[in-house]
């Protein structure tokens, strides 16, 4: 990606909150792995009966598993506001530009090229591209989706100006959601029609992964 095309790191308070919310998932992950206790949590703070490191001593009123849905009705919010104007520019001139957000609240927002964005992705939260018509992953997007998950993101979304189709975690991703990415992928790359893509998303059966497709108003 050329150094002159369009860069923007800044942050604002819908992504601090999203990297607060992502701390509390990566913590609570570590605890569950380490010492086998689940958390519990207010949505502000983790618990554990142990007092474990980086939780209170007690019990909250949820599930650390709210947690996931939590930040991803965050990030609705925070993807519309932050780029639907980038998918309209997307939708004019098919020139696609990505926001990631960083673990520490501030979001990246980058210009690509006609119909793709290649970057290195570092290790981050999330990873949303703009495409100009439709709210569906190329196989591409879904091979890099796989490996993102890998790299412990919480979500990957493609975005116009009128809708985002997310794919996020709702729990460790494991081996089962990686071959299945990787099985949607090849039945997107394969297919001819919308319908025949479609029906890929539809046989697709995830354990950790959820897809959510959102329509803005």
């Amino acid at each position: 990606m050329s150094a002159k095309k369009f860069q923007k790191i800044e942050s604002n308070a819908q992504s601090i909150l999203l990297a607060k919310l992502a701390g509390l998932i990566y913590k609570a992950e570590e605890i569950h792995e380490e010492i086998g206790e689940e958390p519990t949590t207010d949505l502000e703070k983790l618990y554990t009966e142990s007092g474990a490191e980086g939780s209170q001593k007690g019990k909250g009123k949820l599930s650390y598993l709210v947690l996931y849905d939590e930040f991803t009705k965050n990030y609705i919010s925070f993807i519309s506001s932050v780029m639907r104007s980038y998918a309209s520019r997307t939708k004019e001139t098919e020139i696609e530009f990505i926001n990631i957000l960083l673990n520490d609240g501030n979001y990246i927002v980058l210009e690509g090229e006609e119909d793709k964005v290649v970057i290195p992705h570092p290790s981050a939260i999330s990873s949303t591209h703009t495409h100009p018509n439709i709210c569906i992953f190329s196989h591409k997007d879904l091979e890099t989706a796989s490996y993102l998950f890998v790299k412990n993101y919480l979500l990957v979304g493609v975005t116009t100006d009128e809708c985002a189709l997310l794919i996020y975690r709702r729990g460790v991703f494991t081996i089962e959601d990686q071959k299945e990415l990787e099985k949607l992928a090849k039945v997107t790359k394969k297919s001819k029609t919308l319908e025949e893509v479609l029906g890929g998303y539809k046989n697709s059966r995830f354990n950790q992964l959820a897809l959510r497709l959102v329509r803005f108003v």
